[in-house]
């Protein structure tokens, strides 16, 4: 059993490295904001797969027979507790690359409510199995995993499958959405349908890392996407070149600088650059602190006071 489980912990390692290969070699081409989630998602389902799986594994092949019952027990319910927040960010990831690849938005206000219900659930899980010992605290794990994992992955799925983009197409985001909705299936089935024991958690850590795998894969080797023609420079108003060097402003500063005097928002210039909406207000303070504007509307009166702008 120890070297079964030693030669399914190197296939998670290696469909783990190769999954985010395959998404950050398909951002270089294509720079698509639904690949940039996809990304995370992976990133935050591996970090709980490690921290939250195969961390009990680890526990139990190196201090299982020198802890007693009762720490032992102690430590893995902390252990599996503590993984769920990687499991959350990557759920949201998941939504919010279904959302991006059907052409929709996902909105602020959607993303705020998402982790306030699952940390707020997470948190009454925490409380009521403060006492419990693992055995008696497992099945409340394998209960909201499987009732989150069937619900997100729905949800995705469904919005795959109604939206309308051209890049990844009807067919591909079909079997993509069929992907996430059967991997979260066989994954619920294992957790409620199987005995506990290390088959279960075996069979389940490897379909885990199996998911995250294949949807890249599809992504690279069989999905149609359009490349991605990078924007036309925001254009910077005439004479800003001394303002530029005057205040020690980058590249891409100036490009949001640009931004702001064609009155774009901050999710507007995000989606022109091909960047994150909090890069864009990264970059906006430090423009603020170079130039003493306060806000963008005196940086906005800062530039056409100097140059005249109409």
């Amino acid at each position: 059993m120890e070297q079964i489980s030693l030669v399914i912990f190197i296939f998670s390692a290696a469909m783990a490295a190769g999954s985010i290969l395959l998404v950050s070699r398909l951002l270089e081409e294509h720079q698509a904001p639904f690949l940039r989630s996809l990304f995370y998602h992976n990133i935050f389902i591996a970090a709980f797969g490690f921290y939250g799986i195969w961390g009990q594994f680890i526990i139990v092949f190196f201090s299982g027979s020198r802890l007693a019952p009762e720490t032992f027990s102690t430590v893995s319910v902390i252990s599996l507790l503590l993984g769920l927040p990687f499991l959350v960010f990557g759920w949201m990831m998941l939504l919010k690359f279904g959302a991006e690849a059907a052409g929709f938005r996902f909105r602020k206000y959607s993303t705020s409510l998402f982790l306030l219900v699952n940390f707020g659930i997470i948190i009454i899980l925490g409380f009521v199995i403060r006492e419990m010992v693992f055995s008696e605290a497992l099945p409340l794990f394998k209960y909201y995993y499987s009732a989150a994992a069937l619900l997100y992955s729905a949800a995705t799925a469904l919005i795959l499958i109604t939206g309308k983009a051209d890049s990844p197409g009807r067919h591909d985001r079909y079997y993509l959405a069929g992907v996430i909705a059967a991997g979260a299936v066989m994954q619920a089935a294992v957790l409620l349908l199987m005995p506990y024991s290390v088959w279960m958690a075996l069979i389940f850590v490897f379909l885990l890392f199996a998911v995250i795998t294949l949807l890249p894969l599809y992504l690279t080797y069989q999905a149609v996407l359009k490349p991605c023609m990078p924007p036309d420079p925001l254009q910077l108003p005439h004479g800003m070149e001394d303002f530029i060097r005057r205040h020690e402003i980058s590249s891409r500063e100036a490009d949001i600088i640009a931004g702001i005097c064609n009155g774009l928002s901050n999710q507007e210039i995000a989606d022109e650059l091909f960047i994150s909406l909090q890069t864009v207000k990264d970059h906006s303070s430090r423009i603020y602190s170079k130039t003493n504007a306060r806000n963008r509307m005196q940086l906005m009166t800062m530039v056409r006071g100097l140059f005249n702008m109409p």
